[in-house]
């Protein structure tokens, strides 16, 4: 299961940046947070139920993209959701 709800807080090491999802993740009797780019793709490479196919492949680019400076965080949280749907990962919004 996936709760998301829209993040108001921001903070200077990006650990949850304004305007990403808190995305609540569970996979394999594990819950994780996902406050930022960063943690999705941490999430994404480490515990994800498909490392192939074009929605994770766009996930993964876009989530290291905002690191970069050349994706939004907008466009990473839409890749990210997109790759949760590809996979059957249950997501809501709150």
């Amino acid at each position: 299961m996936i709760i998301a709800v829209p993040s108001v807080v921001g903070s200077e090491d990006g650990s949850s940046v304004s305007g990403w999802l808190i995305v609540l993740v569970k996979r394999k009797q594990s819950v994780y947070t996902v406050t930022s780019a960063k943690d999705a793709v941490d999430l994404l490479f480490s515990d994800w139920p498909a490392h192939d196919g074009t929605p994770f492949i766009e996930a993964m680019e876009a989530c290291e993209g905002v690191g970069k400076g050349t994706v939004t965080n907008e466009e990473a949280q839409f890749a990210f959701l997109a790759a949760a749907m590809d996979a059957n990962v249950p997501f809501e919004f709150l």
